[in-house]
């Protein structure tokens, strides 16, 4: 049900765009590249349907639908107005094109959010699919790893938890490639992008044992975002 829903929603996106195998063809492209772009469009094709209909699957899901009847009245609800409609395309389209679990994860979230709801809620609710459509793997890796204790602080938050007080958890660049040397040289080009999200706050610079570094540390907001993403509790028995 989730499949066929999504293919009526991409039918309707789709109407007026003739695609890209259409546009090879009336160029007078060689058969050979013709079908090679038909494997192409088919495998992609296929792989954007799956993670649409999943993303679908796990929305229904969070508003705990179990039976068609109860998929079929979130689909309802999912399309009750314009602005649930834009957001379910919205959501679908940036699906149908993440490799990322967690991203589609979240985006199902978002339309398990807005079902039944109206006005701010789903305005709420395209904001915050607009700004994880900016996100790719290694922004998500960042933020992770700022959620946890820098281990440079461990003394002071040791000394900072014996008294009853929060871990403080300020990061810098060379700590967070420290933590994930897969980031080593993505880290600069990453920070900014989390800051501009309001994800991460700081950026002053100061001086650390790497020379002078801006600082930053995860916001409430960039810890809601986690949350999101994380897989769902297993059900107790």
């Amino acid at each position: 049900m989730a499949r066929q829903v999504v293919i009526g929603v991409a039918a309707g996106l789709a109407a007026s765009y003739a695609g890209p195998i259409a546009a090879v063809a009336a160029s007078g492209t060689a058969p050979a590249v013709l079908a090679g772009m038909d494997y192409i469009s088919a495998t992609i094709g296929s792989r954007r349907l799956e993670h649409a209909a999943e993303t679908l699957s796990d929305a229904a899901d969070e508003t705990g639908a179990k039976t068609p009847e109860e998929f079929v009245m979130f689909v309802e609800a999912a399309l009750c107005d314009e602005q649930h409609q834009e957001l379910l395309a919205r959501a679908l389209a940036i699906a149908q094109d993440t490799a990322m679990r967690d991203k589609r994860r979240a985006l199902g979230r978002v339309l398990a959010s807005a079902a039944g709801d109206t006005g701010t809620k789903v305005d709420d609710e395209l904001l915050f699919i607009r700004m994880l459509a900016d996100l790719d793997p290694p922004h998500i890796r960042c933020l992770r790893i700022m959620a946890t204790n820098p281990p440079h602080l461990d003394p002071i938050n040791r000394q900072r938890l014996a008294i009853g007080e929060p871990a403080v958890r300020q990061w810098h660049p060379s700590d967070i490639a420290q933590q994930d040397p897969g980031l080593k040289d993505v880290v600069w080009a990453v920070l900014p992008v989390l800051a501009r999200h309001h994800l991460i706050s700081g950026g002053y610079e100061v001086l650390t044992t790497a020379g002078r570094e801006p600082e930053y540390v995860i916001t409430p907001y960039g810890e809601y975002l986690l949350a999101r993403l994380a897989e769902p509790a297993p059900e107790q028995s």
